[in-house]
């Protein structure tokens, strides 16, 4: 991704818009309508923005919340707020409204940007209140429900200038999903969204005739500078898997669109529907999933429905996108070497800008003497932890430093590696397969289990369970026992079959529980189990002496 002297991301962004102004830069699915807006138009608003909020006293280098949908709007801030050098906040929505506050008063904002809903919120809590300036999207009336408007901020044209920044200064603050603890504030600057913006366009490379359905806000930043239109369908936070799959893939036939980027279950919703109406033909060559676990039964149908289409998985995080991708027909055709009684599952390859390595499990801070791996590196084929390093890679928490040193690694040289909290291995082919998490790794009488691989052989070919999760639950002589916990839609002979499957894996388990109902999910996905939750559940079933969990 190009940039100007002084780093800033959106000096390409502006070069975009000299290309192609009159292209759609974004057509965002809202209320039954669709919002478009061309990449002049939106230049525009953010010239606009980026003037009005520096009149308003936001001054460049200070941080603002935005608590605005996805939508026009949210793009012309978030684009105006980095064009003047200021550094973007975005707060989980799906979060409870306490953790709301919670995390957007820890970012300490100089200015709070949100929906008149959103605005309910700042008036409840005490943290937000005292945020010195806001600004509403909706209409304002003397001081409420926030002391700007938007279109107040909007009346004046901008000066078409994009405001000098070091590479290092931050651009984007995001939180973590809070998967393996409380969500943390992993910082972006200019250098790693640029970095990012690199490795995006290098291993998912777009057509200057492409059109990107996406549900990634940050794939939408990248198409921006890409100049390829985005749109964005009508989905909730929180509630990915109920996304109306029928207006979903209505709106990508009527913009023709090309490209497809959205979480797991998203996915499992636009193939559910495509399959149950085989007479509907997609113009897609690419649909690209991630966030979460994929099984091989889910890509065998994604496959199927996406007959047309390239199906490809990646792996990342919030701190690290991307680090590895594989196809479908790779995936489903790989075979691990060195683990064949419990494979796991394949990522792929490492992507070009990204190094890796594979460290032994550890509860606490790492911290190599002298830049020498050679007490933590485990051999090729072993099962440990990952860590990863590259220009897109996070290299700290905003204020956050016990997050950052439990977290990262300081090389010798000057490297920060980035644990990515999940465990695998490499095979002889260089590919990645992942194996858990690693708070979520089983120590059970001296030996590791890795709860991915108990999963995947519980689950066979996904028919009978819908979904596996194996825990760690304390015991007085193990250690730890091990817990499987499934969801199906029957019990009926369930635990017979589960059983001669974990049998032929080589997988143990000490107990198996089969739920009251549907197992607890992360917030953001709705695809991660949320062992934390499953694990209270399971003490609750204990204390009142059994039952499903």
């Amino acid at each position: 991704m190009a940039a100007d002297r002084n780093s800033n991301v959106v000096a390409a962004f502006r070069e975009t818009v000299a290309r192609v102004p009159e292209r759609p830069a974004l057509i965002i699915a809202r209320g039954g309508r669709a919002e478009t807006v061309t990449f002049a138009e939106l230049w525009d608003r953010a010239d606009r923005v980026s003037m009005g909020l520096l009149r308003a006293g936001f001054k460049p280098g200070e941080r603002a919340i935005l608590m605005v949908p996805l939508s026009v709007d949210l793009y012309a801030v978030l684009t105006g707020i980095l064009k003047m050098g200021g550094v973007a906040v975005f707060v989980n929505p799906w979060l409870s409204p306490e953790h709301i506050a919670s995390s957007a008063g820890f970012a300490a904002p100089d200015i709070y940007v949100g929906s008149p809903k959103s605005q309910l919120l700042r008036f409840r809590h005490a943290r937000l209140r005292e945020i010195p300036l806001s600004v509403t999207t909706g209409a304002r009336l003397w001081r409420l429900p926030a002391r700007l408007s938007l279109r107040e901020i909007e009346s004046a044209p901008g000066d078409g200038k994009v405001y000098p920044v070091a590479a290092s200064d931050a651009a984007l603050i995001s939180f973590t999903s809070g998967s393996s603890g409380a969500p943390k504030a992993a910082n972006r600057t200019h250098e790693i969204l640029a970095g990012q913006q690199l490795a995006l366009a290098e291993e998912f490379p777009l057509r200057d005739d492409d059109v990107d359905m996406t549900t990634f806000p940050v794939f939408a930043l990248n198409n921006l500078v890409n100049g390829v239109t985005s749109v964005v369908p009508q989905v909730t936070f929180g509630e990915a898997a109920r996304v109306n799959a029928a207006a979903t893939i209505g709106l990508m036939l009527e913009r023709a669109v090309t490209t497809c980027s959205a979480s797991p279950p998203i996915i499992d919703e636009l193939a559910a529907h495509l399959e149950a109406h085989p007479g509907t033909r997609t113009r897609l060559r690419r649909v690209l999933s991630g966030g979460a676990p994929v099984f091989d039964a889910q890509l065998s149908t994604w496959r199927s429905a996406f007959a047309t289409a390239e199906v490809v998985v990646a792996y990342g995080s919030t701190e690290a996108e991307p680090v590895a991708h594989i196809s479908a027909t790779e995936r489903l055709e790989a075979r691990s070497d060195v683990r064949p009684e419990g494979p796991g599952i394949c990522v792929g390859r490492p992507v070009g800008r990204v190094r890796t390595k594979l460290i032994r499990i550890h509860d606490g801070p790492v911290a190599p003497e002298e830049g020498d791996w050679s007490s933590w590196e485990i051999p090729r084929g072993d099962i440990g932890e990952i860590v990863v390093a590259g220009g897109h890679v996070c290299r700290d928490y905003y204020r956050n430093p016990a997050a950052t040193a439990e977290t990262k690694i300081a090389d010798a040289d000057g490297t920060v590696w980035h644990r990515m909290g999940d465990t695998g291995y490499f095979d002889g082919e260089g590919r990645l397969w992942l194996a858990g998490r690693v708070h979520s790794t089983i120590h059970r009488g001296g030996q590791a289990v890795h709860p991915l691989l108990v999963e995947q052989a519980a689950l066979g070919d996904g028919t009978a369970v819908r979904r596996a999760a194996a825990v760690g639950m304390p015991d007085g002589k193990l250690g730890e026992r091990v817990v499987l916990v499934l969801e199906a839609e029957s019990a009926e002979g369930l635990e017979v079959g589960v059983k001669r499957r974990l049998e032929a894996a080589g997988q143990k388990v000490d107990e198996i529980v089969i739920s009251d109902g549907p197992l607890p999910l992360d917030r953001r996905h709705q695809a991660k189990i949320d062992y934390s939750r499953l694990r209270g559940r399971l003490e609750q079933r204990s204390g009142r002496g059994g039952g499903g969990a």
